[in-house]
């Protein structure tokens, strides 16, 4: 214990007996902080946010059968995006600064999401402000305009698509329509009969069911071919759909969905939509579904490599694409074999009889057909003629006034703190880069020999004495 207090008194001597150059350590540096941050150039800072709207608006929903274009995080992949190559090339080439290079802007820019929200911060430093203030704008409105682009490219090929099915459809209705009237004109018959009529409603609305799937993966198909065209100019991987289609488990799931599919139409001719085996059923199905969509992102991972900004937000609509293509095979698969039961039922019928439900049947399927792409194409106008993107400004950055660096009053306390540092760890130095013995005790410590005899300080004794004579003279003038 008194070895340790007399090491405390020993580091208090050394900081007392090195006190004036702790102290001229100390100014020096805060002298020179603070020249430093008056005469620092000013940086100024500029900030914009916007807002991520994730799965696009509800009619787009609708219309899109819930598809998510952009994958899974959307906001992440945005960020991404927005410090890309191809946006900062566009917004250096509209700014027209020679100095502001893609990678200039990709280190000055930064971009974060507000935790909680849907919203990113879009923030530059710079020393002009006037200069953050156009950056962070126009990466707003260049990144903006390109979202608006890709989700409108979208739009218009699902609608150019439903388009040319609708042209065919028509002509297959009408074509239908003529021989019903005449096989009726011929035989003679204007309609089958009751049961048959019945059977006929429920294999219509049945291909009706399945001529709509049928769209739906065509379209799904066509968008995967856009994607994987896409990812083709991203980079040379391509991902191949065999890899997936004999994946075993995909496969197992695939039939378990079609299973599942089959007992659900089934389910639905006995109860109605909140009975209980419905919602077991159902919430099977999108167990199976979450299942296959993850055993599809890790077999899309295994066989990619080194991914872009770019590639990475196609990489993730090509699962969803992927995913939604298994599981509208399964229904398609589903949906068949309920048909090919319902076909069973007409296999007794006569002739004559048979031949009028097959006619009815194909001109009231194409009939139901025609009318629903019909309105799906005027869905899909109205949406393409939104000209909306799923990214909206909040707030535009206005013209910063005051610097955000250097910060005078900080750095002077920081450089304080430090000086303090500094001054005390060179004291601490100075002492034990100082070989030289001061006091008998530390003779005798190094030498291990007593002292005989010691010099005094005569300078010093006669300073002394010459002090205290003074203080005997200034009482007795006092007295």
């Amino acid at each position: 214990m008194e070895m340790e207090e007399m090491d405390l008194r020993e580091y208090w001597e050394i900081l007392v007996k090195k006190k004036q150059l702790i102290l001229a350590v100390f100014f020096v540096t805060v002298l020179a902080v603070t020249i430093y941050s008056l005469v620092a150039t000013p940086i100024y800072e500029a900030s914009t946010t916007v807002i991520v709207r994730e799965g696009g608006s509800g009619a787009e929903a609708i219309l899109f059968d819930g598809i998510a274009t952009l994958g899974k995080n959307t906001a992440q992949n945005y960020i991404q995006i927005m410090k890309s190559r191809t946006v900062l090339e566009q917004v250096a080439a509209e700014l027209g600064r020679e100095e502001l290079t893609p990678t200039a802007l990709d280190k000055a820019i930064t971009i974060q999401p507000i935790q909680g929200s849907d919203v990113l911060k879009i923030s530059m430093q710079s020393p002009e402000p006037t200069l953050a203030q156009a950056v962070v704008n126009k990466l707003a409105d260049v990144f903006i305009s390109w979202n608006l682009d890709y989700r409108q490219n979208d739009r218009k090929a699902a609608r150019l698509f439903i388009e040319s099915q609708l042209e065919t459809v028509e002509q297959d209705l009408r074509l239908a329509e003529e021989r019903l009237q005449n096989f009726k004109e011929e035989q003679g018959v204007l309609a089958p009969a009751q049961e048959t009529t019945a059977v006929v409603g429920q294999l219509a609305s049945l291909h009706s069911n399945l001529t709509e799937l049928a769209i739906s993966k065509q379209e799904i198909d066509e968008r995967i071919r856009q994607v994987r065209a896409n990812l083709a100019e991203q980079d040379e991987t391509l991902i191949s759909s065999t890899t997936i289609a004999d994946n075993r488990l995909v496969t197992e799931y695939r039939s378990r969905l079609a299973d599942l599919e089959i007992k659900l139409s089934s389910a639905r001719e006995k109860y109605t939509e909140r009975h209980p085996e419905i919602l077991s059923l159902q919430a099977e199905i999108e167990d199976v579904r979450r299942k296959l969509t993850e055993e599809v992102e890790r077999v899309v991972g295994t066989e990619t490599r080194t991914l872009n900004t770019i590639y990475q937000q196609l990489y993730g609509t090509l699962i969803n694409l992927e995913v939604e293509a298994n599981a509208l095979a399964a229904r398609e698969a589903a949906l068949l074999a309920i048909i090919d039961e319902r076909e069973k039922d007409l296999s007794h019928l006569p002739a004559q009889e048979l031949e009028l439900a097959r006619l009815t049947r194909d001109a009231k399927v194409l009939e139901e057909l025609y009318i629903l792409l019909r309105t799906r194409r005027e869905e899909a106008r109205i949406t393409e003629a939104m000209q909306t993107a799923d990214v909206q400004i909040i707030d535009r950055a206005t013209l910063p006034e005051r610097p955000v660096k250097p910060r005078v009053k900080l750095n002077i306390a920081i450089g304080g703190v430090l000086g303090v540092f500094l001054g005390v760890g060179l004291a601490f130095l100075v002492e034990f880069l100082d070989n030289t013995l001061k006091t008998k005790e530390e003779v005798e410590q190094v030498l291990g020999l007593p002292v005989l005899g010691e010099i005094p300080d005569l300078n010093g004794a006669q300073k002394a004495k010459e002090k205290r004579s003074l203080l005997r003279k200034g009482r007795g003038l006092g007295a």
